[in-house]
């Protein structure tokens, strides 16, 4: 029986597991709430110290508010008035982005003008910026899933903005504008500081600078002469691209679905998702990328299929957030994709049904993942260390295993359990499951790991015995 036990101990500690848990360091218990409804907070960017910016407008729609928290997710005394500015227009869904100089540039709008401040360290308005560090542009606005909205920050200290503008007969276009570093409009850029994108993309535009500086533009058109996206492509001073598709435009061979998140890689590619739970990676020349394989039926847990709304690539991988649906429509997830689009299984997925409904925004760090939306910031902390041995054979009194297990999984439990992942001793995910006395026939007899994921968010790993 000992030989039997080293055997089992030697190959567990070869597994390469990579275990989320919130850092109970940061806020209260690893969350920080903002006390504001999940459609008037979702936006947040971290500095080169740590710390957290986010803003918000309040539900009664009279007062926009920026805030810092210190690394241990608290607010900053030394930001603003305790931590807080209350920036002196009430604009929606405000955008952030850092300066390399550490000046925070905000981007919202509100009914009457698109709005940009630039902000101080210590969280006072840039005078130099502007008008008493404001900015106003034409009304600029979001789709309404707040997909076509954003901010660029071009490495010459210019500032890109984009967003919905109104246009003939009731459509609507997308508009890319362009501000000199001290707030003005560049008249140089485009057609005298902006130009447009496709009509009417009510399903989303998102708008990139590769490697080279240009300029690309991704709409999905909704509309029965163009059901495929349209990508187009310009230099970094908004002047078409001419030698890319037509004089610019690309009207691409398939359709991109209605938008969940976008990004661009490291090499150029859009990594695209969209509401019917796919994620696909589009070539520079806008053709799909066959060797990405997203496949969504390795997601068995999240029965029905997940809306990914954030992606974000570090050392190589692709992270991407957002929130379940189907059985779990109640839960948010954090995956790891591998460059080929297959799920990490060193990684997983993480989901948790909590307050936090679905993760918009994430921060990825070596050592930790912070996630936003639904008015809350978390942080988790990441095991970069392999299981150990002690991890996967100790007791826990929580929950109990019938183990040896036979044909069915049954177990006893303190706490409510979320899901069970069975895993090889190679570190592959083999199954899911969500219900005491699943049936296990299809497991070859053998030994096994089992990460018990609790509703409270706790994560348990067990060694299970499949005789």
């Amino acid at each position: 029986m000992k030989k039997i036990l080293l055997l089992v101990i030697l190959v567990i500690q070869n597994i390469s597991a990579q275990i989320i848990s919130k850092d109970n360091a940061f806020a209260t218990n690893g969350i920080y709430n903002s006390g504001i409804n999940v459609y008037f907070s979702w936006t947040m960017v971290q500095d080169s110290a740590g710390r957290i910016y986010s803003s918000y407008t309040d539900p009664n729609g009279t007062d926009s508010v920026l805030f810092r928290l210190t690394t241990n997710g608290t607010l900053d005394p030394s930001f603003g008035n305790g931590g807080t500015v209350h920036l002196p227009h009430h604009t929606y869904q405000n955008q952030l982005k850092i300066q390399s100089d550490g000046k925070l540039i905000i981007f919202g709008y509100s009914n009457t003008a698109g709005i940009i401040y630039r902000i101080l360290p210590n969280g006072q308005l840039d005078p130099t910026f502007g008008t008493g560090g404001i900015s106003t542009i034409p009304p600029t606005g979001s789709d309404i899933n707040v997909r076509s909205y954003g901010l660029i920050l071009q490495q010459n200290g210019k500032i890109i903005i984009h967003g919905m503008i109104d246009g003939p007969n009731g459509t609507g276009w997308h508009q890319v504008s362009r501000l000199n570093t001290n707030g003005s409009i560049d008249s140089t850029f485009g057609n005298s500081g902006s130009f447009r994108t496709a009509g009417n993309p009510v399903n989303g535009t998102f708008v990139f600078t590769d490697n080279q500086s240009n300029i690309i533009t991704l709409s999905n058109i909704n509309s029965a002469n163009n059901a495929n996206g349209i990508m187009k492509k310009f230099n970094s001073e908004g002047q078409p691209i001419t030698s890319f598709g037509d004089n610019g435009t690309l009207q691409m061979t398939f359709n991109l679905g209605y938008a969940g998140g976008a990004m661009m890689d490291s090499n150029n590619r859009i990594v695209y998702s969209n509401q019917d739970h796919e994620i696909f990676r589009i070539n520079p020349d806008g053709t799909l990328d066959n060797t990405f394989n997203y496949n969504l039926d390795t997601y068995s847990g999240l029965n029905g299929g997940a809306w990914i709304q954030s992606i974000v690539e570090k050392n190589g991988y692709y992270y991407i957030g957002g929130n379940g649906e189907g059985d779990f429509s109640s839960t948010y997830f954090i995956s790891k994709l591998n460059q080929n689009g297959s799920i990490n299984s060193s990684f997983g997925y993480y989901s948790e049904a909590a307050a936090l409904s679905s993760i918009e925004e994430m921060v990825i760090n070596d050592n930790n993942i912070i996630v936003n939306g639904s008015g809350y910031i978390v942080k988790y902390l990441l095991n970069n260390s392999t299981l150990s041995a002690t991890e996967a054979v100790k007791n826990n009194p929580e929950i109990a295993f019938e183990n040896p297990a036979k044909q069915n999984l049954v177990y006893r439990s303190k706490e409510k359990v979320n899901r069970i992942e069975i895993y090889s001793l190679d570190g592959k995910i083999l199954k899911t499951m969500q219900k005491d006395d699943s049936d296990i026939s299809e497991l070859p007899k053998g030994i096994y790991v089992a990460k018990i994921t609790f509703e409270n968010g706790k994560i348990s790993t067990k060694k299970l015995i499949r005789n």
